[in-house]
């Protein structure tokens, strides 16, 4: 792979360019941070080679994020004119978006099972080693030989 491993249900929803989107700033976070294992996390991310979903139980990322995403778990006071705005791009939204079959419905069930096992199996190996092995992503990022990126 060489883009996130994003599920087609994502992309559906987020549109094509989220993936190379996504993919640009993962690489900007991991040429930003000092932290060489956490680089290699999110590079491997960014590739598609280890799940996106990882990165909620990162502890790096949770650092660097976690009030971010609590503020986006706490909705913010509407007043009646932006929860009328709200409401009816909802219902726009609602309108321009096809509803999936049952195959397609089994299809992504399948998919968000397969990406579960697979962030479950990669939390479990990280937290086996600290979080702190720094893992080659295949790009020559890791490796101080290859130069500046």
């Amino acid at each position: 792979m060489d883009r996130p491993d994003v599920s087609a249900a994502l992309l559906r929803t987020a549109g094509e360019d989220f993936a190379p989107k996504l993919q640009a700033r993962l690489i900007e976070l991991a040429d930003a941070t000092d932290d060489e294992a956490y680089a290699s996390r999110l590079r491997l991310v960014a590739s598609g080679e280890r799940p996106l979903r990882t990165l909620l139980a990162d502890p790096k990322w949770r650092e660097d994020f976690g009030s971010q995403m609590q503020v986006l778990a706490d909705p913010p006071a509407l007043d009646e004119a932006q929860r009328r705005a709200l409401d009816d791009a909802v219902d726009q939204a609602r309108q321009h978006t096809a509803h999936p079959s049952e195959e397609q419905v089994a299809s992504d069930a399948a998919d968000v099972r397969r990406r579960a096992i697979l962030a479950q199996e990669t939390i479990r190996e990280e937290e086996l080693n600290g979080w702190t092995y720094v893992h080659d992503s295949g790009d020559g990022a890791d490796d101080p030989a290859v130069g500046d990126r």
